[in-house]
């Protein structure tokens, strides 16, 4: 779930402007209940913490491909981050809602208060950094692999390395 949940801000940082974003928000009426149980949700499983955390990873990506780009930009960037998560959760609420019901989402807060969930909650971040440079290894070796078969059929070697 909270991988789903890092794919999600992932998709939101990179993807969606603000005016689709609010758009598509005011489109997902959530009565106050089920939106209660959202927010304790997102609260109880650390989403904030765990965002800040994946885009925190992906700003030294960004960083490392768009050296045109001033370093200063990518600070204030995160620091609005930091300091505006509220809205970020505002914007989830209605999506959680819209894929779960109310009771569902109470016996997932169950869940991650319980001291199981708790564990799973303090193992995520490493979980998620550690499954992130996995993933990077990974699309570097098919890259590779794609980048060589492409450079054959071109009729070039591809370069040893």
């Amino acid at each position: 779930m909270m991988r789903a949940l890092a794919a999600a801000m992932c998709g939101l940082f990179l993807s969606v402007s603000p005016a689709a974003a609010q758009q598509q928000q005011a489109s997902r009426p959530v009565d106050p209940a089920t939106a209660a149980s959202a927010r304790r949700l997102l609260a109880v499983t650390g989403a904030t913490k765990l965002m800040l955390g994946t885009m925190q990873t992906m700003i030294g990506a960004q960083r490392n491909a768009n050296p045109q780009i001033p370093p200063e930009f990518w600070d204030v960037f995160m620091a609005h981050a930091r300091r505006d998560t509220t809205k970020l959760i505002d914007m989830l609420v209605p999506i959680y809602a819209a894929h779960l019901t109310r009771s569902e989402l109470d016996e997932l807060v169950r869940f991650y208060t319980s001291p199981l969930g708790q564990r799973l909650t303090a193992a995520q971040p490493d979980i998620l950094r550690e499954s992130t440079v996995a993933g990077q290894q990974w699309g570097e070796v098919i890259g590779r692999m794609v980048g060589d078969s492409m450079a054959r059929a071109q009729g070039n070697p591809p370069p040893n390395r």
